[in-house]
């Protein structure tokens, strides 16, 4: 089982839901901890999920935005609690747009706050709203997003474990329900 821990009140739960949908997998759950939280707030989810677990391999993953990354202090405790608990991490910094953004572009042009990121995807996804569903839009792009991922990761001069601006871990998370959905029977 996976379970997918995130503060996002569509954005993120739109995306996973429709790649639960897309495969069928009753094995993946999205949990969404509403309002504006503090990262910290989805990481103490993501442990309390942990404890409810009944298999060892089973995975939990948080799903964190940066968003404006110079006024993010309690980030780094995030990471250090996280590093403890055998979580997984999918932070994008600035915002979980990035990783729609690199469907359509391998930049690494860095984003001064996440809503100028939403503007930046909008010349891709011209209605994008953080509402819309952009599921459709991404799907059959989803392996040119993990290239370009992996491509801007081993270019990035810093490394993507301190979430350089921009970046993402939403790759991992994705390639891992991709990996699900192949492995399942129909």
């Amino acid at each position: 089982m996976v379970i997918i821990v995130c503060e996002g009140k569509e954005t993120e739960p739109n995306y996973f839901k429709a790649l639960r949908q897309k495969f069928r997998l009753s094995t993946l759950s999205v949990k969404v901890i509403s309002g504006k939280v503090a990262p910290i707030s989805v990481v103490d989810c993501g442990i309390d999920e942990k404890r409810k677990i009944e298999e060892p391999t089973d995975e939990i993953w948080c799903v964190l935005d940066t968003e404006d990354p110079n006024k993010n202090s309690s980030l780094l405790p995030v990471i250090e609690k996280v590093k403890k608990t055998n979580l997984n991490l999918a932070i994008s910094n600035p915002s979980f747009e990035y990783w729609y953004f690199i469907h359509f572009e391998c930049s690494s042009r860095p984003f001064a706050n996440g809503q100028e990121m939403k503007r930046g995807l909008k010349a891709y996804i011209p209605d994008y709203e953080e509402s819309t569903n952009a599921f459709l839009a991404l799907d059959k792009l989803s392996s040119i997003a993990m290239r370009n991922a992996e491509k801007l990761r081993r270019r990035s001069s810093e490394s993507w474990d301190i979430f350089p601006n921009p970046s993402t871990g939403v790759d991992k998370l994705v390639r891992e329900i991709l990996e699900m959905g192949q492995a399942k029977k129909y």
